[in-house]
């Protein structure tokens, strides 16, 4: 009912790259809006976090409909419960549908190119006709995320989302992240003419929200 994928480089080093794959359905059980979201790992550090889980109390306190998993409910105001606040695509702005459910349609063990899929079309369904997810762990010594979208509105705007605790430094299509004494590299790929934008989540934008310190 909640199917993940999980890949990694080495059961022994401690520096191996390591990468979880989310899909499954919004509308789960304590479900967010975090199909298509990934952790990733590399020397020994964790560089692509998810926030955790928000605290119920205060929000149920607020009186707010917490537990109602239609596609209006507040629930998905919350920053950590939508896709805004995960390693996952925000299309224009808009929320995941929150009826949908993503499926794990390929998974590859191969050393030299171990790999997951998940099609995210069902979650996306009112804002492109097909959307995708890969992750890819390359010769074991590289990630690779990989979207492929079709039938987007024209003038659509994709965001491509990783929340970091790492400190970043940002040029165009790369970009460095450095955490305790450790570096990672970031390149995009693909489109031509993407760009890396830096945004401050440790204060998310909604009152009744943690605070996610020392993200971005």
């Amino acid at each position: 009912r909640v199917p993940v994928a999980i890949l990694r480089s080495s059961w022994t080093d401690p520096g191996a790259l390591y990468i979880g794959l989310k899909a499954g359905s919004p509308s789960a059980n304590h479900g967010n809006m975090d199909a298509g979201s990934f952790v990733f790992d590399a020397l020994g550090e964790r560089w692509a976090i998810d926030l955790g889980s928000e605290p119920y109390n205060g929000i149920e306190q607020r009186g707010m409909n917490l537990w109602s998993s239609k596609q209006d409910s507040d629930r998905w105001t919350i920053f950590r419960q939508s896709n805004l606040g995960h390693n996952t695509l925000v299309i224009d702005g808009q929320l995941q549908k929150a009826a949908g459910f993503a499926p794990i349609t390929a998974l590859s063990a191969a050393p030299e190119y171990a790999h997951a899929v998940a099609d995210l079309s069902d979650i996306y369904s009112d804002q492109a006709a097909k959307a995708e997810r890969g992750v890819a762990l390359v010769d074991g010594r590289m990630a690779l995320i990989q979207d492929r979208l079709s039938g987007l509105k024209p003038g659509a705007v994709v965001r491509w989302g990783m929340i970091t605790k790492a400190e970043a430094q940002l040029e165009a299509d790369s970009a460095v992240l450095s955490q305790n004494k450790k570096r990672l590299d970031l390149r995009i790929a693909r489109p031509d003419g993407a760009e890396w934008k830096l945004f401050e989540t440790a204060k998310p934008p909604k009152e009744w929200d943690s605070p996610n310190p020392g993200t971005r």
